[in-house]
């Protein structure tokens, strides 16, 4: 079996991140929504045994804002 080396691609599979790339992955992965498929329920969660959670921020929550939306009829 032959491959090819394209321009900018190099022949190692190993994908390199940066730790800001690598936690945006994190984050992603861990906010996606579940597929419908019940297959691939689990998918989600070994991802993210392999890569581990995102650290979660430090500081204040941010505030609750309340809107009043009774001028488009909603209650």
């Amino acid at each position: 079996m032959t491959s090819r080396v394209y321009k900018g691609m190099t022949a190692n599979l190993q994908h390199t991140f940066t730790d800001e790339e690598m936690e945006c992955i994190r984050v992603c992965v861990s906010n996606a929504p579940i597929p419908y498929d019940i297959r691939k329920k689990k998918v989600q969660k070994r991802i993210l045994e392999r890569i581990g959670e995102p650290v979660p921020l430090k500081g204040e929550p941010l505030p609750i804002i309340k809107c009043d939306l009774t001028k488009y009829e909603i209650n």
